[in-house]
């Protein structure tokens, strides 16, 4: 034992400060009480321990902390009376404390020596202003819990314990300990008359500490009370308690952190539970798309089983394999000794070899009875890993599992957002509004009454815009492509067809030869052969293939021959399909190209005002995007969004024109795109069509809208056959010079920013079927300027 004044906690009371006495009168008193309550054997041990302490009445009134290594003797007697006979001074954590202060003065030798480290942990880790203040505030709790309880009644009202953290010097690892006090020995007395405390109102605010403690302050300043006795304090460990609350923490608190610091304290949280820093851990969501497992980077943490089949590029295969088979039998895989076991009884084997691993278990991992994956436990060193060990983590299972079953739900909402997002209408903007009508018809199912049908979802008074990114010509283009790969195909034709006259003299391959001559006539001078492309797909697929399949058949030496025309059909690799998978190549680059361009848009124009932004796919890409108040009613609408959306809509074509004209040095194919911006100044209401599951305007006047913006695509200049569109330019069309005059302004300014050339051109357009009075604006970009988009409002 230990009679040491030993200050642990060295913050003082903030003032003002309340008086501790040290006093050993409460522990007499208390024994003279049990000494009559008590049977024979105990009563004359009490009396013994009495009778010491008032030989040396001092004890019995103020004693000093420097006296109190004076009386070992009698501090041993309170040991013995208040702790089992049989307790080992050198494993139990108990000690003397001055009265409300963690200021030890007697104490095992066990605690003196755990109070020595934590103190060295303390100053090693050079304590930050937070951690005082939050040590210093833990000290008022504990007081004005033992004051409210002791005077008004009231329990558990603040905190009892204090948690200390120290780093065990032998694994490395934090372990925790909560520190009692036992106040059965303290007694309180007040200098002046207690206040009448509204109970409701502490109790109101029981939750917010910030609160509560600024009032008790002002109510019961801690100055007007006296703690007179002695505390009775021990230490118990509560690490595996404390690394479950963590791991709880963490998997409430998961979106805050980074993925690499989730899983680094996760794991930690893990080791610290099962006391080793020598043990690593993985885990195996067992992810699904449509009943067949799947693999997903980031999603398998930290798996030494993936990550070394990942080494070999066989990472998706096996996960996908491992998870198959581990689902049809789940059960416990414990290898104590890698080493000892064969690679060829299983890949497993092998794959933990070459990651060096020595001993490895699986653990199934099960969400309301149902596997949601498993957890690796592994060791790099030998005979570390065992029963007892595993055992440990028992306490964690239920987290592991909610961890897996997190990782599967977030990978499901990650293929829902994504189907969401490109596949269908309802995109976030507009999410409200299905989720409302959802909810109505949920509401009305159930009603006597119920409606069959959902609610219309119709926004209106929005404001659309349209802009279009063409390939330029690119019908033109492809039956160039189709010419150019005819050609070859009937040349490689005839020559085939010639080789095999020439072996065999079959005389009906002199028609055949003579039909492909005319076909390739037609095509090297005709351009309506394309009109006929039924009938020449017709020669060619259900005429001569049939025909050269059964010529060659069971012919090795006429099949040779055959074989180069077969070859040069081949889509993928044919040189009859050359020039189209070329052209094919290059659009698919750019109009994929301008595609992720709109994707990159559509989310910055989110964060100036949430709207409607759809895209159709084409020869290039095509976009309507709707704002106003009805798709974002609880955020102010002002035409100031609108005007930043327009300015925004032609900054994005500039810089849509350069980036494709840079793509040309690397497309194998030239292709170009024209711009096209439809001016619209009023607004329009749209339906969400629920057969067709997207949005279409609606009403006559707003058809019209429609119908317009789908047919100036290939609109040519009036009184000429110039077409509108031309590449590195953009073509905005019109009806009312008012609505152009928004669009010149902004075309003035993207000028100054040598963004567009100086070339503005102010034309009309032929008429359309139905459409008459069409004018159109149109300017060329400026292709070697720096792209700069204009700031989100």
């Amino acid at each position: 034992m230990q009679a040491k004044i030993l200050d642990i906690v060295p913050i003082p009371f903030p003032p003002p400060a309340p008086e501790t006495l040290i006093s050993f009168a409460p522990f007499v008193n208390y024994l003279k009480k049990r000494k009559e309550q008590s049977d024979c054997h105990k009563s004359k041990f009490f009396s013994y321990v009495i009778e010491e302490f008032e030989k040396n009445p001092e004890l019995l009134g103020e004693v000093k902390p420097a006296d109190v290594e004076q009386y070992a003797n009698q501090m041993q007697l309170i040991y013995l009376s208040l702790s089992p006979m049989v307790e080992d001074e050198e494993n139990h954590f108990w000690g003397l404390s001055l009265p409300m202060r963690p200021v030890l003065m007697y104490t095992t030798n066990a605690l003196y020596r755990f109070a020595q480290d934590m103190m060295a942990d303390k100053v090693a880790s050079d304590q930050i202003p937070g951690t005082l203040e939050e040590l210093a505030k833990e000290k008022l709790e504990y007081s004005y819990s033992f004051i409210l309880e002791r005077l008004y009644g009231m329990t558990n009202f603040l905190n009892r314990y204090f948690i200390h953290s120290v780093v065990d010097r032998k694994t490395g690892l934090t372990k925790y300990y909560k520190q009692k006090l036992d106040t059965r020995f303290i007694d309180i007395a007040t200098t002046r008359p207690l206040p009448e405390l509204n109970l409701a109102t502490l109790k109101s605010k029981i939750n917010d500490s910030r609160d509560v403690l600024p009032l008790l302050q002002e109510l019961l300043p801690l100055d007007m009370f006296r703690f007179t006795g002695f505390g009775i304090a021990s230490i118990e460990e509560v690490t595996p308690q404390y690394a479950l609350e963590n791991i709880k923490g963490l998997l409430l608190d998961h979106s805050s952190l980074k993925e690499d610091d989730y899983y680094t304290r996760f794991t930690d949280s893990l080791k610290s539970l099962i006391g080793s820093t020598d043990v690593e851990f993985g885990a195996l969501p067992f992810l699904e798309v449509n009943g067949r497992p799947v693999f997903i980077d980031g999603a398998c943490f930290n798996s030494v089983l993936i990550n070394s089949a990942k080494e070999h590029a066989s990472g998706e295969k096996s996960y996908a394999s491992l998870a198959e088979e581990y689902a049809k039998k789940p059960k416990v895989t414990f290898i104590r000794d890698i080493a000892e076991e064969d690679e060829g009884r299983h890949e497993m084997i092998r794959a933990l070899k070459v990651a060096g691993v020595r001993s490895f278990a699986m653990l199934p991992v099960f969400f309301n009875n149902a596997l949601v994956g498993a957890v690796e436990v592994y060791s790099k060193k030998p005979g570390i890993l065992n029963e007892a060990l595993l055992s440990q983590l028992e306490p964690a299972m239920p987290l592991l599992s909610q961890l897996l079953k997190n990782t599967i739900d977030q990978f499901n909402d990650s293929v829902e957002k994504v189907i969401k997002e490109k596949f269908t209408a309802v995109q976030p903007s507009v999410q409200w509004k299905f989720n409302e009508v959802a909810w109505h018809y949920l509401q009305n199912e159930h009603q006597p009454q119920s409606r069959k049908e959902t609610e219309d979802i119709v926004f209106e008074d929005v404001y659309p815009l349209y802009g279009a990114v063409d390939i330029r010509n690119s019908t033109v283009e492809r039956n160039q492509a189709l010419r150019k790969d005819l050609r070859v195909q009937f040349t490689v034709l005839m020559t085939v067809l010639e080789k095999l006259r020439k072996v065999t003299g079959f005389g009906l391959l002199d028609e055949k030869i003579f039909v492909s001559q005319q076909w390739l006539n037609k095509i090297e001078k005709d351009n309506s052969v394309f009109n006929q492309e039924i009938k020449l797909n017709e020669f060619l697929e259900n005429d001569m293939v049939p025909f050269l399949l059964q010529f060659i058949d069971n012919q090795p030496e006429l099949t040779a021959i055959a074989d180069e025309y077969f070859s040069a059909i081949n889509e993928k690799h044919g040189a009859a399909y050359e020039n189209r998978r070329a052209l094919e190549s290059s659009m698919t680059t750019v109009i994929s190209s301008v595609n992720n361009y709109f994707e990159m848009l559509k989310d910055e124009i989110q964060q100036a005002y949430p709207c409607y932004f759809e895209k159709f796919r084409t020869d290039g890409v095509e976009y309507d995007i709707y704002i106003g108040q009805s798709i974002t009613p609880n955020k102010p609408y002002s035409n100031i969004y609108l005007k930043n959306l327009r300015l925004m809509q032609l900054t994005s074509m500039a810089a849509i024109a350069r980036y494709s004209h840079s793509l040309l040095p690397f497309l194998s194919r030239k292709v170009e795109t024209t711009q096209l911006i439809f001016i619209h100044s009023h607004p329009i209401d749209i339906r969400f069509r629920k057969d067709e599951k997207r949005f279409d305007v609606e009403g006559a006047y707003n058809i019209r809208y429609h119908i317009i913006k789908k047919r100036i695509d290939k609109v040519n200049i009036k009184d000429t056959r110039e077409r509108l569109t031309q590449p590195n330019k953009i073509a905005l069309v019109y009806f009312n010079q008012k609505e152009a005059d928004e669009y010149i302004s902004y075309i003035r300014y993207l000028q100054g920013e040598k963004l567009l050339n100086n070339d503005l051109e102010y034309l009309e357009l032929e008429e359309l079927q139905g459409v008459s009075g069409l004018k159109a604006l149109r300017v060329g970009v400026n292709l070697s300027a720096e792209e700069k988009a204009p700031a989100v409002s």
